[in-house]
């Protein structure tokens, strides 16, 4: 009997989601983040006892793949996985300079809400991520490399974002928006912006 209630109840869930507007897609764009370089900079310079020249990226180029289906009217789920390009910072202090790169991936779930079915939506949920960072020395020209780190770790996500069909597609729909993910990789002070741009099928 109760075997007999789980495929029913599985049946009924797999009726519902194949029921449900499921969609997918892909975005691209940039995540504004801060990596400390001036912190950096002036403990190199206290360090050293000398004056140290930095430059940095204040963003990183990066991508996300998505899939999502409604749970309720004019509410989905949706999750995805996302990953970047570095965001570098190279100091330097007379004969010697020092870089460091740093990217991040994971997976995110939220809830997303649209108050109408094309037009402004909102979302709120979690992320899971991982933090990859590397960094070298130069000195008279010899490069030695230092060992890179990790950190993974669990956060907040939210956003607010814009779709629209596009011009002559019944499945096909664009999507602008901005989305912030706090405690990238479990780090407290590693908070990102993302500003991307999309598209997303129906299916």
């Amino acid at each position: 009997m109760k075997k007999s209630v789980a495929l029913l109840s599985i049946a009924l869930l797999t009726c519902s989601i194949a029921s449900a507007e499921n969609y997918a897609g892909v975005e691209g764009g940039y995540g504004f983040v801060d990596i400390k370089a001036a912190q950096t900079a002036q403990t190199l310079a206290n360090l050293s006892g000398s004056t140290v020249s930095y430059t940095y990226d204040k963003a990183a180029i990066t991508g996300r793949m998505f899939f999502g289906f409604e749970v309720a009217e004019n509410l989905a789920l949706e999750v995805g996985y996302f990953t970047s390009a570095n965001a570098s910072a190279k100091y330097t202090i007379s004969s010697a300079s020092a870089s460091e790169n740093y990217s991040m991936s994971g997976f995110d779930g939220a809830l997303v809400f649209r108050p109408k079915e094309e037009g402004v939506f909102f979302k709120a949920g979690f992320h899971n991520s991982t933090i990859k960072g590397d960094a070298s020395l130069t000195i008279n020209g010899t490069t030695y490399n230092i060992s890179g780190n990790s950190s993974s770790g669990t956060g907040l996500m939210g956003g607010i974002g814009y779709e629209e069909k596009m011009r002559d597609s019944k499945d096909l729909k664009w999507r602008l928006g901005w989305s912030y993910y706090n405690k990238v990789g479990g780090v407290s002070d590693a908070n990102v912006n993302l500003l991307y741009l999309g598209i997303a099928k129906g299916f």
